[in-house]
């Protein structure tokens, strides 16, 4: 990842598990920033299990404010003597079933090793190993995009769920203007492919829809133009948006 000047598109959020501490990293197309942390009453190993349970809660907060912006894609990194991931997980499934089911559902990936400084967080994401698990965890969320985009095209009235034209959209988002935040009660989801967001003809005007978007509480998301799931889009001109009510 480097120090890329260019921060480029979130693709995931980073969580690294050490002993006593968990810490957060955005995980960018071109750069890696910190996010957050949480630090442990005492070492992994010697908490009782009240104190298990209250540090997963703080996680699932500590995730929830990218989950509200759209990201859907966390990937878990420790090294192999501690499974942390694994018991997350787990209370995930007993607890939190609306993470991963429906449109909430967040595509977990695995990667061994320690990211909890930010050079050993670059060094992690540079390996072959771990590329391939960010671009699996990152293919499960778009691919779950890319079915529910044919299902709506392919069953009724497309034009009645979505919106894929630049102008549609900016109506929806800018009516009201910059205090109205009722564009999040009509749309759920924003989504663009890498290709269509550089089209210099229109760029700096997408780039102004994506902030106000999200500023009223509207989900985004840019698609790798790497990615299989970016030519579903591409075929509907490479913007679309999901009305608030298609399930």
């Amino acid at each position: 990842m480097g120090r890329n000047r260019k921060r480029g598109f979130l693709l995931a959020l980073l969580i690294g598990f050490d002993e006593k501490h968990i810490l957060g990293w955005k995980v960018y197309s071109h750069s890696l920033r910190p996010y957050n942390n949480i630090i442990m009453p005492r070492k992994w190993k010697y908490l009782d299990e009240k104190q298990q349970y209250k540090l997963f809660e703080d996680l699932v907060d500590f995730i929830r404010p990218m989950i509200k912006q759209g990201l859907k894609s966390i990937l878990l990194a420790e090294e192999g003597k501690l499974n942390i991931s694994d018991d997350f997980i787990e209370h995930v499934n007993k607890h939190h079933r609306w993470l991963i089911k429906g449109r909430n559902r967040i595509s977990f990936g695995k990667i061994k090793g320690l990211a909890n400084t930010l050079e050993s967080a670059q060094t992690l994401l540079t390996r072959e190993d771990s590329s391939n698990i960010i671009e699996e965890t990152v293919s499960e969320e778009l691919n779950q995009l890319s079915q529910k985009l044919e299902m709506l095209i392919n069953t009724g009235d497309p034009k009645e769920l979505l919106i894929y034209n630049l102008e549609g959209i900016e109506n929806l988002v800018f009516e009201g203007g910059k205090k109205d935040v009722s564009a999040a009660e009509n749309l759920e989801l924003i989504i663009l492919t890498e290709s269509y967001l550089e089209n210099r003809r229109h760029k700096n005007r997408v780039h102004r829809l994506l902030q106000i978007a999200q500023n009223k509480g509207v989900k985004t998301k840019i698609i790798s133009k790497e990615s299989p799931e970016a030519a579903s889009f591409n075929r509907l001109g490479g913007i679309v948006a999901y009305k608030k009510d298609w399930k």
